[in-house]
């Protein structure tokens, strides 16, 4: 019996020192890369394999459609400060983006996939260099580029490598002012044209998206400094705070017309009609798992404290990447209605940030724990990348939005007439290839308009509209979420 208990203590023992030298050998094999100096190499290198092929040959999705059709609008009517979808007025929110794309698109007058994502993928490779170069000061080379391929390797950026929405450069842009902010606080002083500087990259931030997501920057220096007792930083923040408000605030006032504040309130999640029960604990699980390779080591790293940190990482760094990374959050994690992983994007490079310093850390004391986070690293990333060279044509749903788009183009061209849609979200993604006006009428108004026409409407209620007996109507595509109808 006492030999079996032995055997036993051995065998665990074994494997203990087994999976230690495994760990050591996967220390050994990321530090003789990393210490290369080709870091920056390999980090473009990574992000061309897993986001330009993509941006290629992948078909619109999610909402690309809504950015694409805004900035075709610009180009096409002139609708630049008052976002259109075409005939149909789109006030929701500033769209930076679609501004951006659409002057991209001036010298060829039509929007691109491509085009539509070069600022989505540029964003993502700024986003993985200001984590590695905010680490490359304080780390090691290993810790540096493990931040930054933490940073591509977190779920919820990859599912936005290619998607031509405005979070993922809002998340680097608010990122960027806070490296600014740090990096004249660990000098010892603030400068007013610094917060000037800082709040000027805070304007360009809330004409993505508006103003809420930019409360990550301000929430977090403020957290930061009731908690370090440095005040004297409130003036700064505020004056900053009020350059960012400016050019959205003008915007607001440019675009007004009376009842734009209940659309406002809706998109803000304000209107009474939004409200939902709070679900912070499953909503705090599924934000844990959108960023697992940075959150293992980095929440790691925060509950053991700070004995184990390495010298050249400045004081109050740590407290500061998480007060900018988790005020927020905290605050949506309470948000009494249906909150979207995608609206935490902000805390993603911080975090990737404090997990490189986990990374140095902790590889005395849980080396296995560091290794299974770059094995966790290397996994998501070589899934990105088999999805990003083969997910085209290997998964049609990926091309399905384009493969219909030209559908719709080549019907419409063989039976030239208008082209309308009852609902903007209808045929979103498909229509955007179409390189013509598509005019939003109510369902209601069918009988009104000129015949022949196509008629793009949701699904739910394609079998009504073809089933009215005024109207002689024919079933010609059938998309996803939408029917294309030919009006006779």
């Amino acid at each position: 019996m006492t030999n079996d208990i032995v055997g036993s203590g051995a065998r665990k023992k074994w494997r203990l020192s087994d999976f230690q030298k495994s760990a050591k050998r996967v220390f050994g094999f990321w530090n003789s890369v990393a210490e290369r100096d080709f870091s920056p190499f390999l980090i473009v290198g990574v992000w061309a394999l897993v986001s330009v092929p993509p941006a290629i040959w992948h078909g619109y999705h999610y909402v690309e459609g809504l950015t694409v059709t805004i900035a075709q609008s610009a180009l096409e009517d002139g609708n630049w400060l008052t976002p259109h979808l075409y005939n149909l007025r789109w006030i929701e929110r500033p769209t930076l983006l679609s501004w951006m794309i659409a002057v991209i698109s001036l010298p060829f007058g039509h929007v691109s996939p491509l085009v539509a994502r070069l600022p989505i993928i540029l964003s993502l490779l700024a986003g993985a260099f200001l984590v590695w170069n905010a680490l490359r000061r304080v780390a090691s080379a290993g810790a540096a580029l493990f931040g930054a391929l933490a940073f591509l390797a977190s779920p919820i950026v990859i599912r936005y490598y290619v998607t031509s929405v405005a979070d993922l450069p809002l998340a680097v842009i608010l990122f960027a002012a806070f490296l600014m902010w740090w990096k004249s606080y660990v000098a010892g002083s603030i400068r007013l044209s610094r917060w000037i500087g800082i709040g000027c990259l805070l304007a360009v931030a809330a004409l993505l998206k508006g103003l809420q997501p930019i409360a990550y920057f301000g929430l977090g220096i403020l957290t930061f400094a009731a908690l370090t007792s440095t005040w004297w930083q409130i003036p700064g923040l505020f004056l900053s705070s009020l350059i960012a408000a400016a050019p959205t605030g003008l915007w607001y006032g440019y675009v007004f017309v009376p009842g734009d504040q209940s659309e406002w309130l809706r998109y803000t999640r304000l209107s009474g009609n939004e409200l939902a029960d709070l679900h912070p604990f499953s909503n705090a699980v599924d934000f844990f798992f959108e960023v697992l390779p940075a959150a293992v080591p980095a929440v790691s790293l925060l509950l053991t404290g700070a004995g184990s940190i390495r010298n050249s990482v400045p004081r109050h760094f740590v407290l500061a990447l998480s007060c900018y990374a988790l005020a927020c959050t905290f605050v949506i994690l309470f948000w009494p209605t249906q909150i979207n992983p995608r609206y935490v994007l902000p805390m993603v490079p911080p975090l990737c940030v404090l997990a490189g310093i986990a990374y140095d850390a902790l590889s005395e004391r849980w080396p296995m724990l560091v290794a299974g986070s770059i094995s966790i690293v290397m996994g998501l990333l070589g899934y990105a990348a088999v999805h990003s060279i083969a997910g085209g044509p290997i998964e049609p749903v990926y091309n399905r939005s384009k493969i219909d788009g030209m559908k719709i183009i080549e019907l419409v061209g063989n039976e030239p007439a208008p082209v309308y849609r009852t609902s903007w979200t209808a045929g979103l993604n498909e229509l955007a290839y179409f390189p013509h006006r598509v005019t939003t009428i109510d369902k209601n108004a069918l009988a009104t308009i000129r015949r022949p026409a196509w008629l793009v409407v949701p699904a739910s209620d394609a079998n009504a509209i073809i089933g009215q007996r005024n109207i002689d109507i024919r079933s010609r595509l059938e998309m996803d979420r939408a029917v294309l109808l030919l009006l006779k």
